[in-house]
């Protein structure tokens, strides 16, 4: 992210138009004129910021893992949880709301439909996500952090995505009895892998 605001300001413009082009028309037929003149900034701008669509996607794929994560860390600083379901569920809604609110964020979400590997080159996008939630839960709340857990959030995770992308199939705003039993199915799913132990 450029330092200067002028050029952090045609950044965030270039992300948001790249996130709304592809929910409108799809990964394969946005280009980079497209998402020039959308972000209105010149094709220059563009290449100045990017080597291609896939970097630009690559950044929003970031930018998206970040707003979700400051998103979860301000509901947890707010809103005072006291057990581990509770903020798993939280950050359900979290996702849901960003996607309800955000059509690029639901069309791009952390850089699937680019490579299953943006986020971490080691891992793939789901497991960067499901360990973020693992360690959050260990610390907060002192669940043990094991294997077995990571591949119970990492399957959660992706039950999850799909979950969700069938609640907006079936409503814009996304159909709110498919997340409620949505909701449901992950935490009867989760509650099979938790185990208490101490904090660190």
């Amino acid at each position: 992210m450029p330092s200067q605001q002028r050029s952090r300001q045609r950044v965030e413009r270039i992300l948001d138009a790249a996130g709304d082009l592809v929910a409108e028309r799809g990964y394969e037929a946005t280009t980079t004129s497209l998402i020039a003149r959308r972000a209105r900034v010149s094709p220059g701008s563009f290449y100045q910021f990017f080597a291609d669509k896939r970097a630009a996607v690559k950044a929003l794929s970031a930018r998206n893992m970040t707003v979700f994560a400051e998103r979860l860390d301000t509901m947890l600083a707010e809103s005072g949880y006291e057990n581990w379901w509770a903020t798993v569920e939280g950050a359900f809604d979290i996702y849901v709301d960003l996607c309800r609110h955000h059509p690029g964020f639901r069309a791009v979400r952390f850089g699937d439909i680019v490579d299953t590997h943006l986020l971490d080159p080691t891992q793939d996008n789901d497991s960067v996500l499901a360990g973020r939630v693992a360690t959050l839960l260990h610390t907060r709340f002192g669940v043990v952090d094991t294997p077995s857990l990571r591949l119970a959030l990492l399957t959660t995770t992706k039950v999850a995505d799909a979950l969700i992308k069938f609640a907006f199939s079936r409503d814009p705003q996304g159909d709110e009895e498919v997340l409620t039993q949505g909701r449901r199915m992950l935490r009867i799913h989760l509650e099979g892998y938790v185990q208490l132990g101490s904090r660190e």
